[in-house]
């Protein structure tokens, strides 16, 4: 196995990629998005946005790897931020390069690899759009523009981000060890801590600006049932679903955590409290909308939300927001789950 060589430029390329602000954080849909879309055009058994840090390529968007990074002395991806242009490999086993690499002699099996560099705005290097498969495979020039397109729109991505002031500065304030430990292992999003902390934040800029706010508690109905009948390990693959749905219905700056096993919270900054509502309906809708098939299996899932708002000019704690939020889920619930509830307005 033979080593990627280092950029002459790598002290700049890892500063410039952690200034990104991307390495171990939640996933975001804007780049789930494009790697389903490849996963779809080329199908392949593995996609991955890698990010190539210092010695690690860390995946900030991941289909068909159960795992988040990998070590980058092992990484096909380092070789391909080294050159311009795609770096595609037919056949691994018959590459010097790696034909005795752990990646292609042991999981996840990489035979064909081709890898699509991007750049950020400092010009630098920074990962790649990457397709792996498990069998050979001949790229035709077709698919090598395909991949050349569908790597611009992640490096669009990367100029038009747009974080909310509180996760730049949560992430600005935290290295990404620290950072990688509020996130969920199996969901990729925040966990209770964190999601509560982005929660303070938000409630205290919109303070400062005079903004409205909404949070959401959403359960995943009927949970427990789903795991007697099927098992864990479907009712894992059901919350992965439900976060999918979730997110893609939310913005870039609004905020998803675990609250608990099977109950989550959405923060949603400088939002009306009728498109807050709007929101949770269509989270709803999408949700009820999708049957999850696992192993022939059609499961259909449910929610019930509840919607705590807080206007502009009002004020009120991060702990009564929540209460109220509750208490809607609760409602819910009891009027028979699989609804949106709204919680009484504040009025101070």
């Amino acid at each position: 196995m033979l080593p990627a060589p280092i950029p002459s430029n790598e002290d700049e390329r890892i500063a410039s990629l952690r200034k990104m602000l991307l390495l171990s954080t939640p996933d975001e849909e804007v780049f789930d998005r494009v790697v389903r879309m490849t996963k779809r055009v080329f199908n392949v058994p593995i996609v991955l946005v890698s990010l190539i840090d210092e010695n690690r390529q860390w995946f900030k968007s991941c289909m068909g790897l159960p795992v988040r990074e990998t070590g980058r002395d092992v990484s096909f991806c380092g070789h391909a931020i080294a050159g311009e242009g795609l770096f595609v490999i037919p056949d691994a086993r018959q590459d010097i390069r790696f034909a005795d690499n752990p990646l292609v002699l042991d999981a996840p099996y990489v035979i064909f690899y081709a890898g699509r560099p991007l750049k950020n705005s400092d010009g630098h290097n920074v990962g790649t759009l990457c397709i792996i498969d498990h069998m050979p495979r001949v790229l035709s020039d077709e698919e090598r523009h395909c991949l050349n397109d569908l790597g611009s729109w992640v490096e669009q991505v990367f100029l038009t981000r747009e974080l909310s002031e509180s996760q730049q500065m949560m992430f600005a304030e935290l290295c990404e060890v620290k950072r990688a430990s509020l996130l969920d292992p199996l969901l990729n999003i925040w966990h209770r801590g964190a999601i509560m902390d982005l929660l303070k934040r938000e409630m205290a800029r919109a303070g400062r600006s005079h903004i409205p706010l909404a949070l959401m508690m959403v359960d995943v109905d009927y949970f427990k049932q789903v795991n007697d009948q099927f098992g864990h390990p479907v009712g894992d693959q059901l919350l992965i679903e439900f976060v999918r749905l979730i997110k893609f219905c939310l913005r870039s700056y609004d905020h998803l955590g675990r609250y608990g096993g099977d109950e989550f919270i959405i923060v949603l900054p400088d939002i009306q409290h009728e498109h807050a509502v709007e929101k949770a309906n269509a989270i709803l809708l999408a949700i009820q909308n999708t049957p999850l098939l696992i192993n022939q299996q059609t499961i259909t899932m449910s929610a019930s939300i509840g919607v705590a708002t807080m206007p502009a000019e009002t004020s009120c704690s991060a702990c009564d927001l929540i209460q109220r939020a509750d208490d809607a889920l609760l409602q819910a619930k009891k009027l028979g789950r699989g609804r949106v509830e709204i919680a009484q307005a504040v009025n101070h």
